[in-house]
């Protein structure tokens, strides 16, 4: 007697679709969830990147009978700078330099990441902290890009972190900047480094604010939201810690990498940099 020969049932067409509309709609829930993962540890990170980079400020005013090194970016740390409204000059105690070759030739345009970290380890705290990664958050992507600045060429910055003007950097015509940690009154409420997004191919001197807004209402730089509309900041004292933005007009400017951007006063980012800002006095 034949038997009868049993076959495997197949998918059919409409299972196969269904099947793959699943996994379409799992992915798509399932991303955006694992791109706020990875923010948030590139976030942790870059927090203890800062931290580091902070307490070598630190240490450097520690070792240097308080005075805070130079906040701006020069071709040589010990370049003389005159200063915009005290008409003083000075070196500049660079503790970073700006982009150059191997050489020493300065590359404000179109420098390479390897130019620009060779500017990085010319800079007065490299001797206290010599781990170039350091200076770099994972989720600063702007040296794979194009520099967004008007006029500027080559890609944009690699170094994540700046110096805040007030403290021995660019005064303007805002205030007189202090020159030694000593007269940093509340420094666990004073920010001196934070993350900037400068688009004109690297974060170029100081991160300046007129903390009392009379001359330019608006921020003279940006900062940067590259953890999910936050920043990381680092204190006087050495600690840091991560800021959230809520402010359009910030956020806005942060994307972009865009100087000199108006905004209301009384805006919550705004009074909140104003008020921790660290300088000697106003003019």
């Amino acid at each position: 007697m034949k038997t009868k020969k049993r076959t495997k049932a197949a998918f059919t067409l409409i299972e196969l679709l269904v099947v793959i509309a699943i996994i379409a709609l799992l992915m798509a829930v399932i991303m955006p969830a694992l791109k706020t993962a990875k923010r948030q540890a590139q976030a942790v990170v870059c927090l203890a990147h800062l931290k580091q980079v902070t307490a070598a400020w630190y240490l450097y005013a520690d070792e240097n009978e308080g005075q805070v090194v130079g906040s701006r970016n020069s071709l040589d740390p010990y370049d003389s700078f005159g200063f915009r409204s005290s008409k003083e000059t000075a070196p500049s105690y660079s503790w970073v330099c700006m982009p150059q070759s191997k050489t020493g030739q300065e590359k404000l345009y179109g420098s390479t990441v390897e130019e620009k970290k060779i500017g990085i380890e010319r800079g007065l705290l490299w001797p206290y902290m010599e781990a170039m990664d350091v200076y770099h958050c994972p989720g600063d992507t702007r040296y794979r890009k194009p520099a967004t600045g008007s006029g500027f060429s080559g890609m944009g910055g690699y170094r994540s972190y700046s110096v805040v003007g007030g403290v021995n950097g660019e005064e303007w015509d805002f205030y007189t900047r202090l020159k030694n940690i000593n007269q940093l009154k509340n420094p666990g409420d004073k920010y001196v480094l934070l993350e900037e997004a400068d688009g004109r191919g690297f974060n170029i001197n100081a991160w300046i604010l007129d903390p009392d807004m009379n001359t330019r209402e608006g921020w003279v730089d940006p900062v940067a939201i590259w953890h999910n509309e936050r920043s990381n900041l680092g204190f006087a004292d050495g600690h840091a810690e991560k800021h959230r933005w809520v402010d359009e007009e910030t956020i806005e400017a942060a994307r972009e990498g865009k100087i000199n951007t108006p905004v209301q006063l009384g805006d919550t980012d705004i009074e909140y940099m104003r008020r921790f800002y660290p300088y000697d006095q106003l003019r």
